[in-house]
């Protein structure tokens, strides 16, 4: 049967994070990955972006399998936001199950169940109908893996996140060169790897080791404060066997790192984590300071507050304070979106007297595909069409300038650098269709999450956040007797961000006297209340840009009974 196939992506790409990919054949749609990103300073208040899933709610009776490549936010992430209304099975190794299943309990969200079908590193399965094979990777999160989508005209290869790594016995993080050489025997109809470190030389092992660079505090008599991103489990995993080797305790800093470490670590095995190396609450102080090492454990912002919290001594377990004979190791490489926060929190703990370990970009490398891993793979599967993903434009642009030099048969015409939404067609004795976003007509504008809901993006939204983020906010209300023809109660007006105490209370007053003018004025001409509050808005921004030439966000709010 010839076979039409689709491959897109709904996001994932120019950006970092937000992965989600499409593969249709025929009928049959297949996503891989549903991650989440974070946003930047210029989308104020929001906690997280998500791939635009109109898409799938639409086709939802076409989805036969999520495929989710490792446990990680960027990958799994969103899913949990919208699988209720488009459920499908969801295809995963154990590891990423009890992530995901762990990220649920912390959200709150038990009552939502996953379809789980589990796979083993390197298991061939059937899935409508489809030939789908699992290849282990190497990455920061435990059975990593990419697939390979079997199709008429080849296979569809798609690497995830990946390293090229021998040197490791763990086998939670061995890269399957065994089954990888099995599908290089076959033909690749198209590659698709990952771009987020193709702007990087030589290979990323054996940079991704903290090992080197923190054994010797380990060494010393001395207690270690230890911070790190959840999602970087490999590093957990050298931490905490470093910890073992010098015979020091673990504690748990506070229920957060406790739940992380008990419900998603332990439980993937992968730290091989004992009982007897983990200090109770209740025995905190009766271990010896030199004996510790304190693990710190967060996402995002929130890591970094905490040791913000930690080193002013605001942090919630008072027993816990840092001081000059203490070593506090940094192991959580900031993102470019952090570095602020980050110099901001880790500027706070050197002036604790306490030795600082801060670990860089320079000195430690995520786990990320560089140059060579990529040649490694793109050698190996000698694909006719190849597709980089993940990363921003200028990643993916190296990425693809990557695959040309390399002299496999790989140009301008087989290498795809597509937007969101673009899709690739594929049919039997006929070239590559390539459809731009106008006329495939999906959406994939980002939806935001904003700590309340999930919401969809617009540039009215946004806009009205960076107005109060730069000129601050005035709220003004009260409430009308429509019958009586006057205000009953108020007006009650609040102001931030935009004024100095000093210069308040006139500013205050104008304000108020404006809001109360134009309310008579409506009430005693029986003008509609939306109306008045539009005057009030004009009247108020234009008093107060001519006062101090800010343009705060005003919200005149009234309130009738009739």
């Amino acid at each position: 049967m010839s076979e039409k196939i689709k491959v897109f992506a709904l996001a994932g790409l120019d950006e970092d994070g937000r992965d989600c990919y499409i593969v249709e054949i025929n009928d049959d749609l297949f996503v891989i990955d549903a991650g989440t990103s974070l946003p930047d300073k210029t989308i104020p208040g929001v906690d997280y972006l998500l791939p635009n899933f109109d898409y799938l709610f639409r086709n939802k009776d076409r989805i036969r399998a999520y495929i989710m490549t490792h446990g990680h936010d960027e990958s799994m992430g969103a899913l949990r936001y919208f699988y209720k209304y488009a459920p499908a099975p969801v295809y995963c190794s154990k590891s990423t199950m009890v992530i995901m299943e762990g990220q649920l309990a912390i959200n709150e969200q038990t009552k939502l169940h996953y379809d789980f079908h589990i796979v083993n590193p390197s298991d061939d399965v059937m899935i409508y109908n489809h030939r789908v094979r699992f290849f282990q990777t190497c990455h920061n999160a435990p059975n990593s893996s990419g697939i390979a989508i079997s199709t008429n005209l080849g296979n569809i290869i798609f690497t995830s996140d990946f390293i090229i790594n021998f040197a490791t016995e763990d086998k939670n993080y061995q890269f399957d060169l065994a089954m990888t050489s099995e599908l290089a025997k076959e033909k690749t109809l198209l590659l698709m790897a990952e771009s987020k470190a193709a702007n990087k030389k030589g290979y990323c092992s054996p940079r991704h080791r903290i090992n080197d660079l923190v054994e010797k505090y380990f060494k010393l008599d001395r207690r270690i404060f230890v911070s790190c991103y959840w999602q970087n489990m490999y590093r957990l995993r050298e931490v905490i066997r470093l910890a073992r080797k010098y015979n020091k305790k673990l504690y748990c800093y506070d229920d957060y790192t406790r739940t992380i470490l008990s419900q998603i670590v332990a439980a993937t095995g992968t730290a091989s984590i004992i009982q007897d190396d983990f200090v109770s609450r209740e025995d905190l102080l009766r271990v010896k300071k030199e004996n510790l090492v304190i693990l710190i454990v967060g996402q995002n912002d929130d890591l970094l507050k905490e040791i913000y919290a930690l080193s002013t001594g605001s942090n919630a377990d008072k027993r816990i304070k840092v001081d000059k004979d203490d070593i506090f190791m940094n192991v959580a490489v900031p993102r470019p979106s952090f570095e602020t926060l980050t110099t901001r929190a880790m500027d706070s703990m050197y002036r604790t007297g306490c030795e600082v370990v801060w670990l860089k970009n320079k000195e430690v490398s995520a786990m990320h595909a560089r140059e060579d891993d990529l040649r490694f793979v793109l050698n190996l599967f000698k694909p006719q069409y190849y597709f980089p993903v993940r990363g921003h434009y200028t990643h993916i642009m190296d990425n693809a300038r990557i695959a040309v030099s390399l002299g496999i048969g790989l140009n301008h015409l087989n290498v795809f650098v597509l937007d969101n939404g673009m899709q690739i067609i594929f049919e039997e004795n006929r070239r590559p269709v390539l459809l731009p976003n106008e006329v495939t007509g999906i959406d994939v504008s980002p939806i935001l999450v904003d700590g309340k809901g999930v919401t969809k993006i617009s540039n009215e939204l946004i806009e009205t956040r960076q107005q109060m983020g730069v000129d601050g906010a005035v709220v003004i209300a009260s409430t009308v007797s429509l019958s009586e023809k006057r205000i009953i109660a108020g007006p009650d007006c609040q102001m931030r961000g935009f004024v100095f105490v000093k210069e308040a209370e006139p500013l205050l007053k104008s304000i108020t006297q404006i809001y109360v003018e134009e309310v008579n004025a409506a009430l005693k001409k029986g003008i509609d209340m939306e109306m008045a509050k539009n005057t009030i808005k004009e009247r108020i921004r234009w008093f107060i840009r001519r006062e101090n030439g800010r343009e705060p966000l005003v919200e005149p709010i009234i309130l009738i009974e009739k």
